[in-house]
């Protein structure tokens, strides 16, 4: 498939963005969704665009089996990106358990997406058995994500600081970003949009 017409259309639709913030994912991406000729591709845009305000375990799950019916170009570019929104989403949500609900050990695995990508099961382990997110956030520091959270425990203790939700969005987005420079003629410049007008 050729990009080109795609990438034109991101570019005239984000050259307007500052004027159209208010505006609806989901319209965007049917717009986007004009230039896409695969069907799996296109599966994959409107499922982004649905889940914008509210990515669940189910989400993530279906996108992650999605990626097999892309083509290779496409599958490279996104299972990066992909990979890495669930383990930070599974951290954001262990974090979430033990400092609002003092969930841990294996109560903690069934909150989760049931995906790893960078976390290996040991890691994931310790980071469930942490009995505090203090300790989380100890363990993340030694993680493959630990430069997405970089100097958390500093950060979060100071007034105005930005709280771990509003990190992972910006570690998010920047990786959706990244993708979409480093793979011009896939999917990933018009997620990377999508993932932007949603935030």
């Amino acid at each position: 498939m050729n990009y080109a017409a795609l990438n034109a259309k991101i570019c005239a639709m984000g050259a307007r963005l500052t004027d159209m913030q208010g505006r609806e994912p989901i319209a965007d991406a049917a717009n986007i969704c004009r230039y896409i000729s695969g069907k799996p591709q296109r599966d994959f845009v409107m499922a982004m665009a649905l889940a914008a305000h509210g990515a669940d375990i189910h989400y993530y799950a279906t996108q992650w089996k999605r990626l097999n019916r892309l083509d290779k170009p496409n599958r490279i570019a996104i299972k990066g990106i992909l990979g890495a929104e669930i383990d930070l989403v599974n951290i954001l949500w262990m974090y979430r358990l033990k400092r609002y609900h003092r969930v841990t050990g294996n109560a903690t695995f069934g909150h989760l997406i049931p995906i790893r990508y960078l976390l290996s099961r040991e890691t994931t382990r310790h980071m469930a058995d942490c009995i505090s997110p203090a300790a989380l956030i100890d363990e993340v520091e030694n993680s493959p994500y630990a430069m997405d959270f970089v100097n958390i425990s500093e950060r979060f203790m100071q007034a105005g600081a930005p709280t771990p939700e509003q990190m992972l969005a910006i570690a998010i987005g920047k990786r959706y970003q990244s993708a979409a420079r480093r793979y011009p003629n896939t999917l990933a410049p018009a997620l990377a949009y999508l993932q932007r007008i949603s935030r």
